[in-house]
């Protein structure tokens, strides 16, 4: 039996894929379309707040031992790109050949951050997501390529503004990442030693998720900043690129701030 969707996909059974997608909530809403209009009964989802370890294999090599109460059992693996060295090298005998009842999903917005042992092992769909409003500004859309239920949220104004001191407690990254920007750019208007005094305060905040938020936000505002010099762009979004890639908090958040702060006003640490 195949599973098919409204966007075309064709999931056989006895098979392993991967679905590169910009937004992984909108591929998230798209199979739970899927598991829906099929029933499916026999599912697990592996769904990282950090890493994909061991630990998450043995549980989809576990949960495969046995046969389905229904016709095919359904493992979704998002954010794949998290999957350890370990953990890939544990997982590739059962990508290669899964049983027969198995479609093994792993969803990822970094095709190239797989390992190449873990991409020629599966095969690959590509999901396009496209904002539907043309009410968003380049910013807002950037988000909603980023997480597709940001759209909903900003066309009705449903985030909030946070003050200074409440950025790095948000739970709601919309709220976090729109009031990270309206900071970064009311402090950019001001002189360098308001700016730098607004930069040590941040530096301060030593959680991983919130460096995240922000190189998300900092790489936008570099990437379309048109006084910096290419190459200087270039090096920076290489920064902000490795920080959204990393799975391993062992940055020196001190410097990183400094650094990606400091180079979108232009100024070199």
């Amino acid at each position: 039996m195949n599973v098919e969707n409204a966007d075309g996909l064709n999931l056989e059974p006895g098979s392993s894929f991967c679905i590169v997608s910009h937004s992984i909530s909108y591929v998230e809403r798209i199979l739970s379309s899927i598991i829906d209009v099929n029933n499916l009964q026999d599912l697990l989802i592996i769904k990282p707040e950090n890493n994909i370890g061991i630990e998450e294999i043995r549980r989809i090599i576990d949960f495969l031992d046995f046969a389905p109460q229904g016709e095919y059992k359904l493992i979704l693996v998002y954010e794949a790109d998290k999957m350890t060295q370990e953990a890939a090298n544990a997982f590739l005998k059962t990508l290669e050949e899964p049983p027969h009842y198995a479609i093994i999903l792993l969803i990822t917005t970094r095709w190239n951050s797989l390992l190449p042992t873990i991409r020629s092992r599966v095969q690959k769909r590509f999901l396009k997501f496209v904002p539907q409003s043309d009410k968003l500004n380049d910013f807002e859309r950037y988000l909603a390529f980023w997480d597709a239920e940001f759209e909903d949220r900003i066309l009705s104004h449903d985030y909030q503004i946070l003050a200074e001191d409440e950025l790095a407690d948000s739970e709601d990254v919309l709220n976090q990442v729109m009031s990270i920007k309206a900071m970064i750019d009311e402090y950019l208007q001001k002189g360098i030693a308001e700016y730098v005094k607004f930069i040590s305060r941040v530096s301060k905040i030593n959680d991983f998720r919130f460096l995240k938020n922000l190189t998300k936000v900092v790489a936008w505002m570099i990437f379309t900043n048109k006084d910096l010099q290419i190459e200087n762009k270039i090096e920076y979004l290489k920064i902000c690129d490795e920080i959204q890639r990393s799975k391993l908090a062992n940055f020196n958040y001190v410097l990183t701030y400094y650094t990606l702060l400091l180079g979108l006003r232009g100024e070199k640490q």
